[in-house]
C-alpha cells in the first residue's frame, strides 16, 4: 500500500507540476477526462482513486514520464525531470513549460511568506532575462555548448521569439512579487563573464559593437542590483531581496521555489535548463545545505557598507574593461 499511495502522490504533483493553480488544473482535466467537476475535486483529494484508464490518459495528453513516477524503492528513489526548453525554435510544449513555471511564481508569489533562493556561480535568469542582449548572449552560450557543431550561432543570428522573451520578461517580474528572494553568488561572477564575453569576441562571435550593447547593459544591471542590495529590496515591488557573497565552492548552482502549497527544488544543468523535483524531502535536503552556504557567506543587503561599496566598484571596473 505504501508504494501505492507513493505513486498517487507523485503522479498528483506532476499534475500540480503542469497546472500550480488548481483552478487551472481543474479545468485542464475537464478537458482530458469525461468528469464533471465534483469528480476531479474527488479524485484530487483521493477520496476516490484515478483508474488506470485516466492515468495513462492523462499522461499521454500531458506528455508525464510515468517511469519517473513508479519505482520499487520508495524510501530511497526520488523523482527529477530534466526541462529541456527550445529559446530559439520553440514549439507549443516549450512555451506551456515556461508558462507552467511563470504560474508556479505566480502562486508563490500569493504567499505572503513565499521565498526564492538562488545559489548560483553565474548571473541568474532572474536578472539576465530582463536584458535582451545578455538574454541573446546566455543563448548564444547555450547553442555553442550544446547545439550541434553545424548549428554554431554568432550573436548577430541569434533571434528569440517574442512570445518567448515575453515569458522571459514575466519570469523577471514574477520573482519581483515573491515575499523574499535570497540570493547567494559566486563573487566572482562578473568576472566570470567578462571572461567569456572576451572569448566570443576572440572568435568573432561577437563583434565590437555588439560587445558596447552587453558592456552598457552590464553597466545597468550593476547599478541596479547594487541599488537593490543597499535597500534590502526591490524598489518597484518591495519586496525583500538579500543578496550574499560565498566564500565557499558552488559545486553546482541551485534554486528553490516555496509556498505553503508547493515546493520546488532545480539543479541548473545544460547552461539554461534544469533538472527539477517537488518532493519535500529532497527541497528539505537543499534548504538544509542552503543554511550551510549562507553561513559561509557575507550578507551585504543592508549592511556591510565598506565591503559592499568595494565590490560593486570593483564590478563596475571589471565591465569597463570591456572597453579595451
Amino acid at each position: 500500500m505504501m508504494v501505492l499511495d507513493y505513486f498517487l502522490d507523485n503522479f498528483l504533483t506532476a499534475l500540480a507540476e503542469q497546472y500550480p493553480r488548481k483552478v487551472d488544473l481543474i479545468n485542464a482535466l475537464m478537458n482530458v477526462l469525461p468528469l464533471e467537476k465534483e469528480s476531479i475535486y474527488r479524485r484530487l483529494r483521493k477520496d476516490v482513486l484515478f483508474t488506470s484508464e485516466e492515468i495513462l490518459k492523462i499522461a499521454s495528453a500531458w506528455n508525464i514520464s510515468l517511469d519517473n513516477i513508479i519505482c520499487a524503492n520508495p524510501g530511497k528513489i526520488r523523482p527529477f525531470r530534466l526541462s529541456m526548453i527550445e529559446y530559439i525554435n520553440p514549439q507549443e510544449s516549450d512555451y506551456q513549460l515556461f508558462e507552467g513555471y511563470n504560474q508556479m511564481l505566480e502562486v508563490i508569489g500569493q504567499d505572503p511568506n513565499g521565498r526564492i533562493i538562488e545559489i548560483t556561480s553565474t548571473m541568474p535568469g532572474s536578472w539576465y532575462n530582463r536584458y535582451d542582449n545578455l538574454t541573446r548572449f546566455f543563448t548564444m552560450k547555450w547553442l555553442y555548448k550544446y547545439a550541434m557543431p553545424e548549428t554554431f550561432v554568432a550573436f548577430k543570428d541569434v533571434q528569440i521569439p517574442e512570445r518567448m522573451r515575453a515569458l522571459e520578461r514575466e519570469y523577471v517580474d514574477r520573482v519581483r512579487n515573491i515575499a523574499e528572494v535570497y540570493a547567494i553568488h559566486d563573487p566572482r561572477f562578473i568576472e566570470h563573464l567578462i571572461s567569456q564575453i572576451q572569448y566570443f569576441r576572440s572568435i568573432k562571435f561577437l563583434m565590437e559593437e555588439e560587445v558596447f550593447l552587453l558592456r552598457d547593459e552590464l553597466l545597468d544591471f550593476i547599478s541596479k542590483m547594487e541599488d537593490v542590495t543597499l535597500k534590502g529590496y526591490f524598489p518597484d515591488t518591495g519586496k525583500k531581496y538579500f543578496l550574499y557573497m560565498t566564500h565557499t565552492w558552488l559545486d553546482a548552482e541551485y534554486y528553490l521555489y516555496e509556498s505553503k502549497s508547493i515546493v520546488m527544488s532545480m539543479v541548473r544543468v545544460l547552461e539554461r535548463n534544469g533538472i527539477t523535483s517537488f518532493d519535500k524531502d529532497v527541497f528539505r535536503k537543499f534548504t538544509n545545505m542552503f543554511e550551510v552556504v549562507k553561513r559561509l557567506s557575507v550578507l551585504f543587503s543592508v549592511s556591510n557598507t565598506l565591503q559592499r561599496s568595494e565590490f560593486f566598484e570593483k564590478q563596475k571596473e571589471l565591465i569597463l574593461s570591456l572597453n579595451n
